[in-house]
């Protein structure tokens, strides 16, 4: 196996409550960060980082969302 594929076993074994307080940390440094960028950079910067994320997101949830 690869280094991600042993990072991916790893993270499929955390048990259930330490992965939603992962998801939760995640969705907040998110939140936090976007906040911190709407104030700091020109509004078409906050477009382009929306853009960038919704593409990134794009195969993970084909995945989880997929049969």
């Amino acid at each position: 196996m690869s280094w991600l594929g042993d990072k991916t076993e790893k993270f499929r074994g955390v048990p259930n409550p330490y992965f939603s307080m992962h998801i939760t940390a995640k969705f907040l440094f998110g939140v936090g960060l976007g906040l911190l960028l709407a104030t700091w950079l020109p509004v078409w910067t906050g477009w382009v980082f929306i853009i960038v994320a919704l593409l990134i997101a794009i195969p993970s949830a084909r995945i989880v969302l997929g049969k």
